[in-house]
């Protein structure tokens, strides 16, 4: 199956004639619904700005998106530079960092860093690796391991066993989202797909759903990945072997922060 949209979200929309358009979660309206979304989300904050206190150097934030992750860095006095694919999620980072802050915002696809000087910290947070694919992976870890001081780390999260058995079937449940008029009921659907290598995403907004309406559906393709995958791909890429160790979260275990560094083979990395 080629399509974002998933069966059980067609045929809800079939029942009453509506049609699905599709969104990108991460571009244009999807931007303000991601952010209502994870936004109040604290998991790895902590975490990063401890590395960050104990790494010298700048900080570069991959798949910042509106700045989870970077503006607790430049309120902590950190130079840090945030990429993102899109444009407009580096919009809203924009207008959430302190005025005089120390951040420079880059456009850019972060399988193909190709960005001045070297950074003491990598991160890439939210389990943002799931959206890359095996190739579009080793292409990032290429470009991290270029960017990197030879004493720097590089910092990605991934879903713990607590959460890996729920993103491994497929669901569907309402969620309740916080909106500016108030919170608001949307479809979350999730469908497991080759094999159970990919699992494709949707939020629909049940007020959306009108008979005759086009809805709009966002969406996300993600990849399954474990701790161990990621682990055996980064050694192969030319880094150490990673430290893993839990994100504090309500429930233990739920994600996991992996942190490792150049080995010393600098020619090794591919």
């Amino acid at each position: 199956m080629t399509s974002l949209i998933t069966e059980t979200v067609a045929a809800r929309l079939d029942l009453v004639g509506a049609t699905a358009r599709g969104q990108d979660l991460y571009a244009g309206a999807g931007t303000d619904f991601y952010d209502r979304l994870v936004g109040p989300d604290r998991a790895e904050v902590r975490e990063v700005l401890a590395l960050a206190r104990a790494v010298p150097g700048p900080v570069l934030d991959l798949a910042a998106g509106s700045g989870r992750l970077t503006v607790p860095l430049v309120r902590s006095g950190h130079h840090v530079t945030a990429v993102d694919l899109s444009a407009d999620m580096l919009a809203r980072l924009r207008g959430a960092v302190p005025h005089g802050a120390t951040v420079e915002c880059v456009v850019a696809d972060m399988r193909d860093l190709a960005l001045d000087g070297r950074y003491g910290l990598v991160i890439l947070g939210a389990t943002s690796i799931t959206v890359l694919d095996r190739e579009g992976r080793a292409r990032l870890y290429a470009g991290v391991r270029r960017h990197l001081d030879s004493t720097g780390v590089f910092a990605l999260t991934v879903a713990g066993r607590a959460s890996a058995d729920r993103l491994a079937v497929t669901a569907d449940r309402e969620i309740v989202v916080p909106g500016s008029a108030g919170d608001e009921p949307y479809l979350f659907a999730q469908q497991i797909e080759d094999d159970g290598a990919v699992r494709v995403v949707n939020w629909v907004r049940l007020a959306d759903i009108a008979p005759g309406a086009e809805v709009p559906v966002l969406t996300s393709r993600l990849h399954v990945l474990s701790p161990e995958i990621l682990a055996d791909e980064l050694v192969a890429a030319g880094f150490t072997a990673p430290r893993i160790s839990p994100v504090r979260t309500p429930v233990p275990g739920e994600i996991l922060l992996l942190t490792a560094s150049p080995s010393g083979d600098r020619g090794g990395a591919r």
